[in-house]
């Protein structure tokens, strides 16, 4: 199934069950896919809504030279506006996650409820003053990575500075779901990889004190400490709960999906009750 009314270019995305509307936003570089667990578990109750971003899985590339986060939430709004669906719930990690943030900030009408996992508000997670972040851009660095090296290998290389911070693999725990990322990621285009981190590197985190609805925040016992810190922030803001799972690292819904099941079932309950 896709939707191709403007502004998006033509999201691929999956929308299967009956009953009151869930999307799935999926992380930065990957698919779809990364929510099928959850499309399991909750697809007897709930229509299941899981689009691929631009730039990402079946969507792939668009004639777009720069993304940003702000144009995936217009995309995702668009594709709700074709489904007929005026509100929902709403499951963000990552960079779905940032998505997630802009699309309740700009259409708070439209969202019952909200999980952010993996939450940042900036991206590096370390606040740094426009001109500054605009001066020590790392997308020079990144564009001569992947002419040289490619997507797969640029990716495993970010992934290296970071296994430091949390003594372990920080994308997944659990081998295949890590495995199964990075073959993801390998089948994405040089220049889509650097459009979604341009797009990541240039969020500015909306302001989420008024939203008023149920929420929840939720990362991975391993996750980066300042990825910790600003999820905090975030449910500070939304005056919501926050739950660190154990035993999982970033991909949080798929290193420990019954924990993460657990979090979304009370906030859907919440949202029902």
């Amino acid at each position: 199934m896709t939707t191709t009314d403007p502004p998006t270019i033509g999201l691929s995305y999956d929308d299967d069950g009956a009953g009151p509307p869930l999307v799935f936003l999926h992380g930065g570089w990957l698919s779809a896919e990364s929510w099928a667990g959850q499309r399991d578990r909750f697809g007897n109750e709930y229509r299941i809504v899981v689009p691929d971003l631009r730039g990402h899985g079946r969507t792939g590339p668009s004639d777009a030279c720069r993304y940003s986060v702000g144009l995936m939430a217009d995309d995702l709004d668009s594709l709700l506006t074709e489904l007929g669906i005026e509100e929902c719930v709403l499951c963000g990690l990552s960079l779905g996650s940032m998505v997630a943030q802009s699309y309740a900030a700009n259409h708070p009408e439209r969202i019952r409820g909200l999980l952010l996992a993996g939450a940042v508000q900036t991206f590096p997670p370390v606040p740094i003053p426009g001109p500054m972040k605009r001066l020590l851009t790392p997308l020079p660095m990144l564009g001569g990575s992947l002419t040289f090296s490619g997507t797969g290998p640029t990716f495993r290389s970010l992934l290296s500075t970071i296994r430091p911070l949390t003594g372990g693999p920080w994308l997944a725990r659990d081998p295949e779901v890590r495995s199964a990322a990075l073959d993801t990621v390998d089948e994405m285009s040089k220049s889509e990889f650097k459009k979604v981190f341009s797009a990541l590197y240039r969020f500015k985190a909306p302001n989420l004190e008024d939203l008023g609805v149920p929420a929840r925040v939720v990362y991975g016992e391993h996750e980066v400490s300042l990825v910790k810190r600003q999820s905090q922030d975030l449910a500070r803001a939304l005056d919501c709960a926050v739950h660190e799972i154990p035993g999982a690292a970033h991909l949080v819904n798929q290193d420990n999906p019954e924990a993460f099941d657990e979090v979304l079932s009370g906030l859907l309950a919440e949202v029902e009750s």
